[in-house]
C-alpha cells in the first residue's frame, strides 16, 4: 500500500482521483495551455510556470480515463514536473480508504494507477506519478 500521510482527493477526466501530498509541488489557477505541434501523446501541450515551461497531462489519452467532465479549475503540479488539470478540488484524506486493491495488469488503468478504494459508494483512484511519467514515455517513443 502507498504510504503517504494526507492525500489530495481531485475530481479529474470523470473520475475521483487521490493524488499523495508528497507528489506535489502545489495547485494552482488554470494558466492557458499552448500546444505542441507534432507534441506527444499523452500531452496537451505547455505552460510557463514559474518562468519554466511545464507540460499538462492530456487525459483523454490515457487508457481507462475519459474526456474532463466539466470545465479545468485548478492545476496540480506534480514534483516530477508535470501538470495534471483537474476539474475540482474535493478535499484532503488522512487515510487511504480500506480495503485498498492494487490494480491488475490486465485492468485499463493500471499503467498509471497505483491502486483504488471504495469511500462510501465513491471509487477512488490514486495517480502514481513513476507509473504516469513511465506510461508517457512509452506513449512517446511508440509514436
Amino acid at each position: 500500500m502507498p504510504e503517504s500521510s494526507t492525500w489530495l482527493h481531485v475530481r479529474a477526466a470523470g473520475l475521483d482521483l487521490l493524488l499523495a501530498t508528497r507528489d506535489l509541488r502545489e495547485v494552482v489557477a488554470p494558466l492557458p495551455v499552448s500546444a505542441i505541434p507534432g507534441g506527444a501523446r499523452g500531452i496537451q501541450g505547455v505552460v510557463m510556470h514559474q518562468g519554466e515551461f511545464l507540460p499538462v497531462l492530456a487525459w483523454d489519452d490515457l487508457p481507462g480515463c475519459g474526456s474532463p467532465a466539466g470545465p479545468v479549475t485548478a492545476l496540480a503540479v506534480l514534483r516530477p514536473r508535470l501538470g495534471l488539470p483537474i476539474e475540482r478540488v474535493v478535499g484532503t484524506l488522512g487515510a487511504l480508504p480500506e480495503p485498498w486493491q492494487v490494480p491488475e495488469d490486465s485492468e485499463s488503468a493500471s499503467a498509471w494507477s497505483g491502486g483504488s478504494g471504495l469511500l462510501g459508494d465513491m471509487e477512488l483512484r490514486l495517480v502514481d506519478p513513476d507509473r504516469l511519467v513511465a506510461l508517457l514515455r512509452r506513449l512517446r517513443a511508440d509514436r
